[in-house]
């Protein structure tokens, strides 16, 4: 029974989050994307790539990313929520909240999200983990989030991580000149 339509919400919030369920269920979209790519050389294959391909095959070294969060900053432009005049938003970095009852591999995710308290951890209140912003989510302002052409939710991460890097006044897409807040 949903508790909303008694007019109350238990006191144990994720026994909330538990009586309120999406069943599982297919989502099929078109995936358009509209950004720019700086013109560049035909891709070829380097002795570099090639190099380094081969050893991450034969070797378990680290991916030497690491994602280091500004306080109260979009973690793409690093603005501010007074620079934005909106809020910032918590974005699930590792494990989006639709996933919470998927058979996860928490083995895997352990080793991807190392700050994470695990030995207190319970797989079966998966909640503890994939709510955790401290250890797995970044802050991202509306159009990093979910903006069209611009958000995670709309874009490859390769293509999205861009947006990043990019240098100041470089135009990413038809509607977007890169632009970061004072760092």
């Amino acid at each position: 029974m949903d508790s909303r339509q008694l007019g109350q919400v238990p006191q144990n919030p994720y026994l909330f989050l538990l009586i309120i369920m999406t069943d599982e269920h297919e989502q099929k979209d078109t995936f358009q994307v509209d950004v720019l790519i700086p013109a560049h050389p035909t891709r070829t294959t380097t002795a570099l790539f090639e190099k380094t391909k081969r050893m991450i095959m034969k070797v378990e070294t680290l991916l030497g990313f690491t994602i280091k969060r500004q306080a109260g900053r979009c973690w793409i432009c690093g603005k501010t929520e007074g620079e934005l005049g909106a809020p910032l938003e918590a974005h699930h970095f590792g494990v989006e909240r639709e996933y919470i009852n998927a058979p996860l591999r928490w083995d895997l995710i352990a080793e991807d999200f190392p700050i994470f308290d695990w030995k207190n951890f319970d797989p079966a209140k998966p909640e503890i983990f994939v709510d955790n912003m401290s250890s797995q989510g970044i802050l991202l302002c509306k159009e990093h989030h979910t903006g069209k052409d611009t958000g995670i939710h709309d874009l490859p991460f390769s293509i999205w991580l861009m947006q990043r890097y990019l240098l100041d006044g470089t135009r990413f897409n038809p509607t977007e000149v890169i632009t970061h807040g004072k760092v």
